[in-house]
């Protein structure tokens, strides 16, 4: 059979609100979970640092030392985040939690992974607008919940950068990592 008598391509059948949400849950797991780390020095530090006789802050060499670790932590474990949940993301097409629920996200047009760039503009527009307190908010629970009623289950930022979530993992051999385990419960 040559390419001009190949079947067409099966259309991409979008993954369900709940599906990416549980994805989503999974991923603010991951996330949150590495964070605790390095807030614990931040902790550590201004219990040192507080006078709890004069209710203030009384910062020393230690405490001082203790807090720019814990923030510089803080600060990697964002840059980590950027790197798995947005770059890795855009070149994969998965998250951890999109690889265990078995969707991943693609461009439009092609039906390929869109590219880290992308990936990155697709995980921080949310979070920088979800913190503009307010108007932000409200667009940003919009963004959220836009699949719900959306014809091709896309939500906002996936229109404005040309990407949607289906179902399916890559067959084209991308690296995704190990296999999820198969759960015991489902």
């Amino acid at each position: 059979m040559t390419d001009a008598e190949s079947p067409p391509a099966t259309p991409l059948e979008p993954a369900t609100w709940w599906t990416r949400c549980k994805a989503v849950l999974l991923d603010g797991l991951i996330f949150f979970a590495a964070l605790i780390v390095p807030i614990i020095p931040v902790i550590v530090g201004l219990v040192v640092a507080w006078n709890g006789s004069r209710d203030e802050f009384e910062f020393n060499g230690t405490a001082i030392v203790v807090v720019v670790i814990g923030l510089v932590l803080v600060a990697a474990v964002f840059v980590w985040a950027g790197w798995l949940f947005g770059y890795r993301q855009g070149v994969t097409g998965t998250t951890p939690g999109k690889r265990r629920l078995r969707i991943r996200l693609v461009d439009v047009e092609t039906g390929g992974a869109p590219g880290g760039a992308r990936g990155v503009g697709r995980w921080l527009v949310p979070g920088l607008v979800g913190g503009i307190q307010g108007v932000g908010n409200v667009i940003q629970l919009v963004d959220y919940l836009w699949p719900l009623w959306d014809s091709k289950k896309q939500r906002l930022t996936d229109k404005v950068f040309r990407t949607r979530v289906v179902v399916g993992l890559p067959a084209d051999g991308t690296d995704n990592g190990p296999e999820p385990p198969v759960s015991p419960i489902s």
